[in-house]
């Protein structure tokens, strides 16, 4: 179910390389500690913002992912407290047919 009438076709998921080799090895998107209540997503113009606050320093790997093919409830909205709205998944999963491209940032030597 989609909430927000004008979704891009694509929407973008920022992991770490252990979390996204766990989703290959079980064959489904396993989500990390932030996705507790959520998946968090965004769109190709927020990810520079989201990778300088909470990945620059660390080893990621960005998921290009068909809007279309996530299952559950999508929803545009701020974080709460926050006035910045991101797109969230709710009640549902990232199938991995859902992901068109991977991108490795490697941040480490």
């Amino acid at each position: 179910m989609r909430e927000e009438s004008a979704c891009p076709a694509y929407l973008y998921k920022i992991v770490s390389p252990e979390s996204w080799g766990e989703s290959l090895l079980r064959n489904q998107f396993v989500p990390s500690a932030p996705d507790t209540d959520f998946i968090h997503l965004a769109t190709a113009a927020q990810l520079p913002q989201i990778v300088q606050k909470f990945w620059s320093n660390q080893d990621h790997i960005i998921l290009k992912l068909l809007s279309n093919k996530l299952t559950g409830r999508l929803v545009y909205e701020a974080n709460p407290g926050g006035t910045n709205k991101y797109y969230h998944l709710y009640e549902g999963s990232i199938p991995l047919e859902a992901v068109v491209d991977i991108t490795v940032h490697a941040i480490s030597p």
